[in-house]
């Protein structure tokens, strides 16, 4: 039954019923109205008929000659003696006797008000007594009400009825069908909101509520049926380099494309909905005969081929992270959850795919509890920093070293220094501890003056450090408060962090260069600096990377990129830094190339201030250096030509 025949069907019947109390009510007053109307009439016939008899002699006779000249078929008198309680004309008052008895058995009752109905045998009776003066009789008017005065009455009010029918039926019709409007109108709106608040306005995919409705329904399904299900969670890396460059126009041309593709590889039991961001998400059933790498190679080749966004031709990259229900997770909150786990650790890999596996779960949970240590390791200054001797190849001795953190948890142990400074640049602890580094470095750096020990100190600065705007003040606050020449600091940078920002990395390098500190390009090589800007940057010093260093005296394709990079820097007017030393014969062919610093095992592990002093010693007996400790000289900051 549709709604407008509901509301329709709901307005006649409420009409017809207001009708019908409407016509009820007018019919009970109309009769209410018609006996007391002739009630009060009875009592003017009564006292007109008494009025009209003699006001001398009355007898018995006169009376009942004068009221059979007033009995009709409708009226009616009764001559009551008051004294017998009996009717004194009951032959001539035109009533049958039952009628009479029960009329007078009502008037004699000692409750009996003046006037009254009765009702006898479905008819009813209208009457009203009065008291003939100077006689002992008293006088009944009896009413036999006409049925044709009510249906006259009626009569009267059946045309307003009619009309009030019509006109409620009219209205019932016309308020149906605009309140069905009303409501349809209503009903599509709430529909219409509904669906944009579960569905992503640009694809018209299920947005992410509605992909955890879709995921707990497929859940469900999939428990009654004793079936597995894979949720999957897609990653574009070119989103952001898209909308930035090509604008957002663009990246949602990008996003309907990707929408396209993705759905052409799904089965018609698969869903797929956009998760946010640059993230989509697919839920695939019966997959009993179809393994999580089969799905993620189908969606992978989808990527594949080029994609012509506005006359420019793309390679879009994807990302995927998976779960599988049951095996995972047993709810959907919580299989979504693994598979952010497994699209996570899939980015952090560089990897293309990952099914969640439960050690990444532990990882996250220790990596969860790393970052809140490291935070109160930092605060409580709980971190060591070690240092690492770098040997100056020209003079045979040690004028620098290079300080690194260290961190001994109470629970984990040694924690190595890649996991909590990769959690301390992703959770924003990462100038908290370049500061503490900075602070320790360089009052160390003075405590040693003090001793007589003249050592230079590197310390390395992350990507997120050349964007504070406090840093250069900073260090030129730490070098004057502990009183260090500032050519005493080497700042080492890499190379991919000075690219991440070379306009900005320039204008701080520069300023650091103006306090006197020296600039130190740390693992050359693995970057993808640019040679012509890096000529234009502040650089003292080139540092190669282990990774070429470590087999170089084996490995004629890495001796081949040490010897290029020595002559690269020293063109570049640069002196040369070799970590990754290991061996006595890769230190003479360091030597050999005029590398003028080497850093290594061989020369030096990474130790505590107090014990330094003695490798420091050791390392001057093994070099033949006339030099003592105490008068060992720092860098003199070159100027290049």
């Amino acid at each position: 039954m549709s709604l407008r025949f509901k509301l329709i069907l709901a307005f006649i019947t409420f009409s017809l019923t207001t009708v019908t109390i409407f016509g009820v009510v007018a019919y009970t007053s109309a009769r209410d109205y018609a006996q007391h109307d002739a009630l009060t009439h009875i009592h003017k016939d009564s006292r007109h008929l008494i009025g009209s008899l003699p006001t001398s002699s009355l007898n018995i006779e006169q009376l009942q000659k004068t009221i059979s000249r007033y009995t009709d078929h409708d009226q009616f008198y009764m001559l009551v003696d008051r004294h017998s309680g009996k009717i004194a004309n009951k032959k001539q008052t035109g009533l049958p006797v039952f009628v009479q008895t029960q009329i007078l058995n009502t008037v004699a009752t000692p409750e009996a008000a003046s006037e009254g109905v009765i009702s006898i045998n479905g008819v009813d009776y209208l009457w009203g007594i009065d008291s003939i003066p100077g006689t002992p009789f008293e006088l009944i008017n009896i009413y036999h009400p006409n049925q044709s005065t009510i249906r006259k009455f009626l009569s009267h009010v059946s045309a307003p009825l009619g009309a009030i029918l019509f006109i409620g039926i009219w209205l019932a019709l016309w308020a149906s069908a605009s309140l069905a409007k009303l409501f349809r109108h209503i009903a599509e709106q709430n529909t219409q909101l509904e669906y944009q608040a579960k569905h992503d306005p640009l694809t018209q995919l299920p947005n992410r509520i509605a992909i955890g409705e879709i995921i707990e329904h497929a859940v469900q399904s999939a428990k009654l049926a004793g079936e597995k299900l894979i949720f999957c969670l897609i990653d574009l890396d070119a989103l952001k380099e898209v909308n930035d460059t090509l604008g957002h126009d663009s990246g949602n041309i990008l996003l309907n494309e990707v929408t396209r593709r993705l759905q052409g590889t799904l089965r018609s039991s698969d869903q797929i909905g956009r998760f946010g961001g640059n993230k989509f998400a697919t839920i695939h059933r019966h997959i009993e005969f179809t393994g999580a790498e089969t799905i993620s190679n189908r969606l992978l080749e989808s990527f594949e081929p080029i994609f012509e966004i506005n006359g420019h031709n793309l390679y879009v990259r994807a990302t995927l992270g998976m779960a599988i229900y049951p095996d995972h997770a047993t709810g959907s909150q919580l299989l979504i959850q693994k598979a952010e786990t497994a699209l996570h650790k899939a980015r952090k890999m560089a990897l293309d795919f990952t099914l969640y596996d439960v050690s990444l779960d532990n990882n996250s949970t220790q990596r969860l509890r790393l970052t809140h240590d490291l935070r109160n390791a930092i605060h409580n200054e709980d971190l060591e920093l070690y240092y690492q001797p770098k040997l100056d190849v020209r003079r045979g001795t040690v004028t620098s070293v290079e300080a690194l953190a260290r961190w001994i948890h109470p629970q984990y142990g040694f924690v190595p220094p890649d996991t909590f400074i990769d959690i301390a640049e992703h959770t924003g602890l990462i100038h908290p501890l370049t500061d503490w580094v900075l602070r320790t470095a360089i009052e160390q750096c003075s405590r040693w003056r003090d001793t007589g020990q003249h050592l230079g100190v590197s310390v390395n600065l992350s990507a997120h450090n050349l964007h504070g705007k406090i840093l250069a003040s900073q260090i030129a606050n730490l070098i004057e408060y502990w009183n260090i020449l500032p050519e005493q600091l080497c700042l080492e940078i890499t190379e991919t962090a000075m690219m991440t920002d070379p306009e900005h990395a320039k204008e701080l390098l520069n300023t650091l260069d103006r306090l006197g500190v020296r600039i130190s390009i740390d693992d050359f090589g693995t970057g993808y600096s640019s040679l012509a800007y890096l000529k234009q940057l502040p650089v003292d010093e080139l540092k190669i990377d282990k990774s070429f260093v470590l087999n170089m005296t084996h490995d004629e394709n890495d001796a081949s990129i040490v010897r290029a990079t020595v002559g690269l820097a020293h063109d570049l007017g640069l002196e040369v830094v070799a970590e990754g030393v290991e061996d006595q014969a890769a230190q003479n062919e360091l030597s050999r190339l005029g590398c003028e610093y080497i850093q290594g095992f061989h020369i030096g592990k990474p130790v505590p201030p107090k014990d330094l002093t003695p490798i420091l010693l050791s390392i001057q007996a093994c070099n033949n250096a006339p030099q003592q400790i105490s008068n060992t000289l720092v860098h003199i900051k070159p100027r290049r030509i």
